[in-house]
């Protein structure tokens, strides 16, 4: 009696796990800092977040802003509400769909562009990655 009734509460809590609609970052908040080469801020310098959700989306979304006067943007949090089921099954049929090319989960980017100054010419790349953390800072500073 007392195994098959842990065994139920196993279970019952199991199927929560699957099923509750969790809050997931998909972005995080992000505060981007744009330097030339000698550290100056660059000012009106397009600052683009792309960004979704994989198992649960077929399409990304963006956002363009500009930098302020001080080199710097800020873009909010951005996040879906699913279950670990609708995670799981979503990224499951991205597998089915488009095999080895398949991407699960959440993903976001920057690029930032403008006044002759091209995605290509951040020294490093990885500060344009960002992560299923509830907040990121940034700093792109230009390689030359």
């Amino acid at each position: 009696m007392r195994a098959s009734r842990l065994r139920l509460t196993v279970i019952l809590v199991a199927w929560i796990l699957l099923l509750f609609p969790f809050k997931q970052t998909i972005a995080p908040e992000w505060t981007i800092h744009t330097l030339d080469a000698n550290r100056r801020p660059l000012a009106n310098i397009t600052v683009r977040e792309e960004w979704q959700q994989y198992s649960l989306e077929n399409e990304g979304h963006e956002e363009d802003r500009l930098t302020d006067s001080v080199g710097r943007v800020q873009f909010p949090r951005r996040y879906l509400r699913s279950s670990i089921g609708q995670r799981l099954i979503g990224c499951l049929k991205q597998v089915m769909i488009t095999g080895v090319h398949a991407s699960c989960g959440a993903n976001s980017y920057l690029v930032a562009f403008g006044k002759g100054v091209d995605t290509v010419d951040w020294a490093d790349f990885r500060q344009e990655q960002g992560t299923t953390m509830p907040s990121q800072d940034s700093t792109l500073v230009l390689k030359h």
